[in-house]
This record gives structure tokens, sequence and C-alpha cells, in this order.
């Protein structure tokens, strides 16, 4: 992790403390009594930076929230807990977080794993859950109080292989994924539309949580000779992986989901990313006001552009928000009317919920072209 970035988590943390946006003590300024919602995410451990995008995201959007008169006049209060990336401390964290009955509703977590983990107790206790970023297809289909602001990988998958096979006329691919929930399935449902289609799949190389070293897979890869390599991975991973491929000289055709959209990559990787190619659902050249105003007012409060994942957190909470707004603080009536949005303008597009509480979304091609990410030329 950068320094840059450390500070930068450092500094958010004491926000956090010195305005009370991270604990659920305390009362607002103003006598009236906060609305508080929980937000789980993996502020340490390998998903921390993903985490971070998400705290952020959340942090900013009650910003928003609260310098419009917060929700029916009552200012919005985060209680952010730390899952560590763990299903386990996922599942406590929820158990707390629905025994507490001032907490309306929760944002969270990132990974599918720990997403259905929680989802148990939530849909058990009947409190809205809403990940920002769990993409699994069966996340959502564990209950009626289960939604998602992200896109499933049975949209996400099939998209990229489009792009790849119809689009950029590759022949053969191969894939590296991490051994995960979502790591599994975002490799099958890239691999069965490619193979549809009539590319060829060389390699489908799995690894473990931890793994740094990808010499071996990248032997074993090269010696197949494809076209394409597409990584079904957090971005740190692909960061790895790309930085050991150029340093043996070795650099094919790269592609991967929108988890791999972030800036920090491209620092990690310099010239060896170039040319790669994903999928987002926010991208800074949206010129949409609702989404020009989130990036310009998340530079102004962070000092940095926001993440895929920081916007999508961000509309998980305005969406929460929007609920309590309409119908008030009772868990089963914000439940009925976040299923009930309809066109509701996100900074990641147009929102609103089929019968499985999954957003309809769409996909805007970006790449690393001169170390930077920006619209896809094919």
């Amino acid at each position: 992790m950068s320094l840059r970035r450390i500070l930068l988590m450092m500094v958010v943390g004491l926000m956090a403390v010195s305005l009370g946006w991270a604990s659920g003590a305390g009362e607002s300024g103003d006598g009236e009594d906060p609305v508080y919602i929980g937000v789980s995410a993996p502020l340490t451990g390998d998903f921390a930076a993903n985490g971070e995008y998400i705290r952020t995201g959340v942090l900013y959007g009650q910003e928003v929230i609260n310098s419009n008169g917060g929700l029916r006049g009552r200012p919005v209060e985060l209680i952010i807990e730390d899952s560590k990336g763990d299903p386990t401390e996922g599942v406590l964290i929820a158990q707390r977080f629905a025994q507490n009955e001032d907490i309306v509703a929760v944002v969270g977590d990132f990974s599918s794993s720990v997403s259905m983990a929680a989802a148990e107790i939530y849909n058990q206790a009947g409190i809205v859950q809403i990940s920002p970023t769990a993409s699994h297809p069966d996340y959502t289909k564990i209950g009626e109080y289960i939604f998602r602001a992200g896109a499933t990988q049975t949209a996400e998958g099939p998209f990229l292989a489009r792009w790849a096979v119809e689009d950029l006329d590759i022949d053969s691919i191969a894939t590296v994924y991490i051994n995960s929930d979502w790591g599994v399935v975002a490799n099958r449902y890239f691999v069965e539309e490619a193979e549809r289609l009539g590319a060829e799949v060389t390699n489908q190389e799995s690894y473990i949580t931890g793994d740094k070293d990808f010499q071996a897979t990248i032997t074993k890869i090269r010696r197949a000779d494809p076209e394409m390599v597409f990584l079904a991975m957090p971005w740190a991973d692909a960061g790895a992986i790309i930085g050991q491929m150029g340093q043996v000289g070795y650099l094919p055709t790269l592609m991967g989901p929108g988890q791999l959209s972030t800036e920090d990559l491209i620092a990690m990787t310099g010239d060896y990313s170039e040319g790669l190619r994903a999928n987002a659902q926010y991208f800074r050249e949206d010129t949409r006001a609702v989404s020009q105003n989130f990036t310009s007012g998340y530079e102004d409060m962070f000092g940095e552009l926001p993440h895929d994942h920081a916007a999508l957190a961000y509309d998980a909470l305005m969406l929460v928000a929007n609920a309590v707004e309409d119908v008030g603080f009772d868990r089963d009536a914000i439940r009925d009317a976040l299923a009930d949005t309809e066109s509701y303008e996100g900074v990641t597009g147009g929102i609103e919920f089929d019968e499985n509480r999954d957003p309809i979304k769409e996909f805007v091609k970006i790449q690393i072209i001169d170390q930077r990410w920006t619209v896809a030329e094919n």
C-alpha cells in the first residue's frame, strides 16, 4: 500500500473519530437522535484497499446527506466495523448489527464470501443488507432482505467475454482466478461465454488468497501461448502477476473485471499494464451531473479520484437513504421501499431492482492508455 494511501486512511480515521462517524455512541449537535447505518468492510487484511474504497465512499455519502439536512431531519451516523475479509468475522459483525435496534440497515461487505455468510444473519433478523460489490449470483437468493448495488458475474463475465471474442477477435485465452466464491464464478461465466463464442481456453489457473509468486503459472500459460490472459482477481494480485510477467518479458493482451480499474494498479505495474482492458460501472468521464458532482466532491474530500468500488458504496448508502427518506425508520418498510426503487439515478448509472433484488446495470469499456484509465479504443 502506498504511503499516500496509508496517510489518507489515517486522516479519514481521525475524521471519523472527531465527527462521530465510526461509532454508534452520542447524539447530533442539534439534539436530534442520529439515524444509524451499519457498514461492514475489510479494513485490514488482504482486501484492505478494497475496504478502504468502501469506507471512503460511504463517508462521502454521509457528508452529502448530512450537509443537506440529514434524513427526515436527523443526521446519519455510520457504525463502521472491520470484517478483515473473513466470513467468520463478518458473521460476528452481522450478529451485533442485527441485535442493535438503532441500526436501520447495513452496507457491506466487500467480498461475496463474507457477504453471503453474513446475509444469513441479516435476512433472519429482518434487516436490509446491501453489498456494494458482492457479485456471486447466489448472494441475493439468500433472502428478501438481501440486496446489491453492483452487477452480478452472470452479467459481467459474459460482457467481457463478448468484448474479447466478438469485438477484439481473440481466438485463444488463458485465465487466472482467485479460488474464492467470487473468483470461481467470475472465471466460470467468462469461460463459458468465451467458449460458446468459439474461443479456445488454453488454461484455467487458480491460486489462493495470500499467494504472491505467480512464476509457475506464468510459465504454464506462456507455454500455451494464448492471445489473451484474463485475470479474475483483486487488483493487488493482478498487479503482482502483471509485474512478474513484465519482468520475464511476457506481455500478452490483458483483460479483467472492474475490480482492476484502479490507479494503484498502474502505479504498481508501470508500463507492464499498458493496454489492460476492464469494465466499469462508474467512470470519471461520465458527463451526467450526478456522476460529475460525485467525482469532484470525493476528490475534494480525499485528494484522489474515486475507484469503481467507492462509487458503488456511495450508491448503496444513498439507496438506503432514499428508502429511509420515503418511509421512515422501520426495517421492514425500508426493505419494501428499497425493493420498489424505480429509475434511481446513481453515480454508477440508473438503478432499479429486478425480482431478485439485483440491479440492472450497464458497463463502460475502459483501458489503460498512456498510463491512465480511459474509455477503451476498441
